[in-house]
Parts: C-alpha cells; sequence; structure tokens
C-alpha cells in the first residue's frame, strides 16, 4: 500500500434505480454510450484513471487538481446533449492506494461532493481550487459552506458554471447592439462612450488598456462588463490613447484622465451618478469625486492604489514597473513572450495561462505601443493621497489580498483616507477579475448591496 495526494473525481448517474425499473435494456444501453463516447475520452485526455466502475456511476484518480476540474467540465460540458444526467465531485486529499483500489478522505469527500451537487452539476472545494492556482480557466461560482454527511466541519464549496457558451455569444449581441457615441475632453481630446443595459445609472471611469468594442469578446479579465450590463445602466469610456478614443495624443498627465471622466459624464446628461473604478481607474474615479463631490453619490474602487509604483517608498515595485516597460521595447510585436505577457502575467496571476495571452493580445488591439509607454509614465507618478480628505460620498473599496503590483496596504490607505469608506478584502491575487475567478462573486454581492443602500438621484422625478 502507498499514500500520496491526489484529486479524485466522482460521478454518479442522476435517477439511475427509477431508469433501471422503467426501462432496464434502454438504460444500460444509454450508460454504456455515455461511458464509451464521454466519460473514457475525457478521462483520458485529462490523464486520469477509473480505479473504481459501478452500475451508476464511477471514481476517477487525477495526478493535479488542474486536470480533475478540466475533466469534470468537459464531461458535463459532453453530457449537456445526452439524455441522462449525471452529479459530479471534486477533491484533493490523502489517499491509499491498494492494487487498483484507492481509498481515504479524498475518496469520501469527492463522493459526499457529487452526492450534494445538482443534476447536471459539478461541487469542488474550495482547497482544490486553491491547490489549482492559477491553471484552471475555467468559470466556477461560489456556493459558500456546505455540511456535507459524514464531515465535522462545514467545506468552502464552488461549482462549475457551465453556460460559457452562451455567455459568449450574449457577449457577441452586446457588443454589436451599443452605439458608440463621443464626447469632447477639456483639451480637444475625442472620447469614446457608450452605456449598456438597464436600471439605475452606474458609470465606470476608464482604465490603462480598454477597447469598447473588443472588451465584450477578446478581453477575458472583464468579469463585471457582462454582469454589471445585466444589473445597470452601465456608462464607460475608453481613455484617451486607448480603443476608439482619440490616439497619439501627447498629454495624458492624470489631470486630462480626470477631465475625460468629466466629459463623459457631461456627454451622458449625467448630474449625479455613482462611479466604477477599477485599478487605474480607481485612482481617476477618487479624483474625480473629490474633485468635483456635487456630481458623484458614491465610489465603487476595486484594486486601486493612491500612489504609483514611482511615488512609492518600494524600489522592487518600480523595477518590476520599468521590466515591463523595458521589455515591451523590445518585444511588442513578439507572439510569445513579450512585455505583454508580462504585464498579463503581473496583472493576472491566477487567471489561465490561456487567458494570460489572450490578454496579452487585446492589449495590442487596444493601444499602440508608444501610447502604451505614455500612459505607463504617467501612472507611475499618480499621487492622489492630498485629494482624499475631500471625498464626501460614501465608497465601498474592494482590494485583493494577494496584488502583485498594487499591494493591499494600497487599498487600505484608500479606504482609510476617505471618511465614509468601507474597505473589503478579496480572496484572489488578480487585480481585475475574470468571471470564473471564485470571488467575482462575493465581490459583485458588496457591490449590489452597496448600491442598494445609495439613493438613485438618477432615476426621472
Amino acid at each position: 500500500m502507498a499514500r500520496q495526494i491526489a484529486a479524485i473525481l466522482s460521478l454518479d448517474v442522476v435517477g439511475f434505480t427509477a431508469r433501471m425499473a422503467a426501462n432496464p435494456d434502454t438504460t444500460m444501453a444509454e450508460l454504456n454510450q455515455i461511458f464509451e463516447q464521454v466519460i473514457r475520452p475525457c478521462v483520458k485526455i485529462g490523464n486520469g484513471r477509473i480505479f473504481k466502475l459501478m452500475g451508476d456511476g464511477a471514481l476517477v484518480r487525477f495526478g493535479t487538481a488542474t486536470e480533475a476540474i478540466a475533466t469534470a467540465h468537459a464531461i458535463q460540458k459532453g453530457m449537456l446533449s445526452k439524455p441522462v444526467q449525471l452529479r459530479a465531485g471534486v477533491h484533493v486529499g490523502d489517499v491509499t492506494i491498494n492494487g487498483e483500489d484507492v481509498f481515504g478522505d479524498a475518496v469520501n469527500i469527492a463522493s459526499r461532493l457529487q452526492a450534494a451537487a445538482s443534476p447536471s452539476g459539478c461541487l469542488i472545494s474550495r482547497v482544490t481550487r486553491q491547490i489549482a492556482g492559477g491553471t484552471v480557466g475555467i468559470p466556477l461560482k461560489s456556493e459558500g459552506t456546505m455540511t456535507l454527511k459524514g464531515l465535522s466541519a462545514p467545506l468552502e464549496v464552488l461549482s462549475l458554471d457551465l453556460s460559457g457558451a452562451d455567455d459568449q455569444a450574449e457577449r457577441a449581441r452586446q457588443s454589436a447592439r451599443q452605439v458608440i457615441r463621443f464626447a469632447t475632453s477639456r483639451d480637444g481630446t475625442r472620447i469614446a462612450w457608450t452605456e449598456t443595459g438597464k436600471g439605475r445609472t452606474l458609470v465606470k471611469a476608464p482604465n490603462w488598456v480598454q477597447h469598447l468594442e473588443y472588451d465584450w469578446t477578446q478581453n477575458p479579465m472583464d468579469g463585471w462588463l457582462p454582469h454589471l450590463s445585466n444589473h445597470y445602466r452601465l456608462i464607460r469610456c475608453d481613455g484617451r490613447n486607448n480603443g476608439l478614443s482619440d490616439r497619439g495624443v501627447q498629454d495624458v498627465s492624470f489631470d486630462r484622465f480626470v477631465d475625460d471622466l468629466k466629459a463623459m459624464f457631461d456627454a451622458a446628461g449625467l448630474e449625479r451618478a455613482p462611479v466604477f473604478g477599477v485599478s487605474l481607474g480607481a485612482a481617476v474615479a477618487a479624483a474625480f469625486a473629490a474633485r468635483h463631490p456635487d456630481r458623484v453619490s458614491s465610489l465603487i474602487l476595486m484594486s486601486g492604489f493612491v500612489k504609483g509604483l514611482g511615488k512609492r517608498n518600494r524600489p522592487q515595485d518600480l523595477a518590476l514597473g520599468h521590466a515591463m516597460m523595458d521589455l515591451s521595447r523590445d518585444s511588442w510585436d513578439d507572439g510569445y513572450p513579450s512585455g505583454r505577457h508580462l504585464f498579463a502575467q503581473a496583472f493576472f496571476p491566477e487567471s489561465s495561462p490561456q487567458d494570460q495571452d489572450r490578454y496579452a493580445r487585446f492589449i495590442k488591439m487596444a493601444m499602440t505601443h508608444a501610447d502604451y509607454l505614455r500612459v505607463g509614465d504617467s501612472v507611475d507618478v499618480v499621487d492622489i493621497e492630498p485629494l482624499l480628505p475631500d471625498i464626501c460620498c460614501p465608497a465601498l473599496v474592494l482590494h485583493s489580498d494577494r496584488e502583485r503590483l498594487h499591494f493591499r496596504d494600497q487599498g487600505q490607505r484608500l479606504a482609510a483616507g476617505i471618511r465614509n469608506a468601507r474597505f473589503v478584502s478579496l480572496d484572489t491575487a488578480n487585480n481585475t477579475m475574470p468571471d470564473y475567478d471564485p470571488e467575482w462573486p462575493r465581490a459583485l454581492r458588496e457591490i449590489e448591496d452597496f448600491l442598494s443602500t445609495i439613493p438613485d438621484e438618477t432615476a426621472p422625478g
């Protein structure tokens, strides 16, 4: 007998007993087809080994958590067109291998998770997701904690989100439906803006890298976009030198970013509204609220910062920033790796390698290399700390616990400087979260709960 750490996938047929009682021959034929056409091929691709095959299910062992999650996802996607449904559960833990058999806590917990899953669903323990790290690249939703039979303590659980194909189709429709308009900033720069969704108004501040059209279909790090568009009238713009706004503009100082946000407010006819900002956008939103307190009813600031890399007393931060800039000078047009890839890895370390590569390509769609450098130099010298005492509206400050560039203390300083701010720490290393980040559903709930306490001053009448 040998002990080791393994990832276990438990599978079970929904309603097997009733199916067998009603039509045993048809049921067995369907199950044989499922095992040969879906389960076995997916397990083989995922480098798994079926160590127990029952009439109504199977137990599969994997060497990595990533392979187990990916295989569960592939199996359940493959089952969507089948007349039979499966439940699935995945857990990583200690197992004992005795010949062809495998037993231990990991097997028991995976089986308990499977039994608690919904038909066609899969439950995954949070520890499994954490062990997989940034290599999953599959949408997961937090299900909170569950008390499972035979376990003394509740278990944090995630579920597979199988709606990816439908989401991509809807994203393409949203991109095609939006109407692009233009505002004129204080210095004459044209700023592209649009609105999507219905409901109360929420304004999104511009970021370092974005593109109003390609954000929908080419940017994998925009978990906020479809969700907020489904809940609110979301108004957003491309910052100068980005996307559909004027490019090649020489003045990309931080003050001009704030002017661009004001130009969008004016063009959209907004007197006062809540503003949502991520990373650089959080700093822009905060500065706008300080300078125009009559225009901002509340702030939602995610993964923001009070000081750019060049204004902090951390030489290692500035060194990483310079490394991204320097590498981009020599490798902007390279396929892989490039400075764009280093940017993606630094800001989104827990996203999948495939999505990091997609984001690196998206950067090149959104802006030229010269504009990337101009904006980057401006971001380095941002310092909004003196402005924070002038912010008088309520603020929700969300910050990633394990950020590589804008460390948690930057979010804490942001919250501490605003008199009516609440700080929420998110268990992720991603600066902007892809929609499969396990913390995104929690972040969305925090945003919705916060906005529900703010009077809607944009509503008619």
